[in-house]
């Protein structure tokens, strides 16, 4: 179980990385930004449903 939890960690971290990452290319060059945003929106709604499954889990606790 708490390895299980320790994936669902480490996803939403992975996912929030790739947004920071995201929003500095996009101060440096904003050539891509549609994409960009898009990669944003995609890796935040990651991150929320991860975030959500662990709350859930730990209530389950």
């Amino acid at each position: 179980m708490k390895s299980n939890l320790l994936l669902h960690y480490i996803i939403t971290i992975s996912a929030l990385m790739v947004v920071l990452a995201a929003l500095f290319k996009i101060y440096q060059d904003s050539a891509n930004a549609k994409f960009l945003m898009l990669t944003i929106a995609g890796c935040l709604l990651v991150a929320v449903g991860q975030i959500l499954i662990i709350r859930q889990k730990k209530s389950k606790k």
